[in-house]
């Protein structure tokens, strides 16, 4: 099972409603799901209707690994809203998914940003704010 972080956030992250179902899915089964085009066979994000490959309306969302590298980081150490200035500093990363798609999320747990390699191997940590009611995309160093 995916490990599960209890936190707070400073506002409802999630982005697109054309995600619904992964938030939906994220925040009640903890499951890691992405968009998957049953013509050409292959895995996008964001989610759509039509597969952002080859243009076919045969998608549905199936379970994927949770596994990736680290394509890019940054770490931010200022505020930019007062609401904001307890969570700091904050990394983000960029996620190249071994199904393909890239994808965004908080890196968790990585000590000092500067010796975080690029190209790292990360898997999924769900993130959930129980208050609001969400659940989104955190990244762990394997």
């Amino acid at each position: 099972m995916t490990q599960v972080i209890k936190v707070n956030l400073p506002y409802d992250l999630r982005t697109s409603s054309d995600n619904d179902v992964f938030y939906k899915t994220a925040h009640e089964e903890q499951k890691f799901i992405l968009p998957y085009c049953n013509s050409c066979g292959q895995y996008f994000w964001p989610g759509a209707i039509i597969c952002q490959h080859c243009g076919s309306k045969d998608v549905e969302w199936k379970e994927a690994s949770g596994h990736g590298k680290i394509y890019s980081h940054v770490e931010g150490r200022f505020a930019f809203h007062p609401d904001i200035k307890e969570y700091l500093p904050i990394a983000i990363c960029s996620v190249v998914l071994d199904e393909g798609p890239r994808v965004f999320g908080r890196l968790v747990n990585y000590g000092e940003i500067e010796k975080v390699p690029y190209d790292a191997p990360v898997h999924i940590v769900w993130l959930q704010d129980d208050e609001r009611g969400c659940t989104i995309m955190g990244w762990e160093m394997d």
